[in-house]
């Protein structure tokens, strides 16, 4: 992704933009405050979470608001299964010390609800058209639609030395995703072609040999003296 900026916008556009931030914001505040506390948090909304809220935002953007929050809440309970994993984990293998510690980060944040302020609605195609083929002083102009309240905007864009690389070696995705001073911009990169010639050699790090290799070289040295179980006690110390 590579971000661009809105400076080249006018008064207006960024008065409208700002408008659809707050209340894109308040809206998925809700949405969050709504998932919170159920078990399994839907990854897209049913109707009866999303009828009632009293927005000026299309319905379109209030379905979008609600996926963007639902995935947040999940994340941020997914987190939580981590953190209750590692601390069983940590218990089991003697550090008890370190597991205290993570365990009271967990009790701490298990009640507390994701924070939002700086959330950037992310839109798809539905929303936005990217146009970068023009004969204007701009690289590309940025149309958003179908937000609410009759809002369009028709925002101008500059490519940076990074867009235009990612430009280059990848595709341009249709979405996007807005904040009150930049644009982001999403690829598709392709992957690297797979080596088709020479060896494969497997390494393995490890707790009592340094380094194993699959071709059976194995070192159990290193250049600073300190084996794994030292640098784990002064992590935890």
């Amino acid at each position: 992704s590579t971000k661009t900026s809105l400076k080249f916008s006018n008064k207006t556009k960024l008065v409208n933009l700002q408008a659809f931030l707050r209340e894109y914001k308040e809206v998925v505040s809700i949405f969050v405050d709504k998932l919170w506390d159920l078990e399994k948090v839907p990854n897209l909304l049913p109707k009866k979470y999303t009828e009632d809220v009293q927005t000026w935002l299309s319905a379109r953007s209030v379905q979008c608001a609600g996926k963007q929050a639902s995935g947040i809440v999940r994340g941020t309970k997914q987190k939580q299964k981590q953190r209750l994993f590692m601390i069983e984990k940590l218990n089991k293998t003697g550090y008890y010390k370190k597991a205290r510690q993570l365990r009271r980060l967990y009790d701490t944040t298990a009640v507390s609800k994701p924070k939002i302020d700086n959330i950037q609605p992310e839109l798809d195609s539905r929303f936005v058209k990217i146009n970068l083929e023009n004969n204007t002083n701009f690289d590309g102009w940025v149309t958003v639609g179908s937000i609410g309240n009759r809002f369009k905007l028709v925002i101008p864009v500059k490519k940076s030395k990074h867009f235009n690389k990612l430009l280059d070696t990848g595709k341009l995705k249709s979405g996007i995703r807005l904040s009150k001073n930049n644009i982001t911009f999403m690829f598709d990169i392709p992957e690297v072609t797979k080596k088709e010639s020479g060896s494969v050699l497997g390494i393995e790090i490890g707790k009592t040999n340094v380094l194993a290799c699959s071709d059976g070289f194995i070192s159990s040295k290193n250049k600073h003296g300190q084996d794994l179980d030292l640098i784990i006690n002064k992590q935890l110390n």
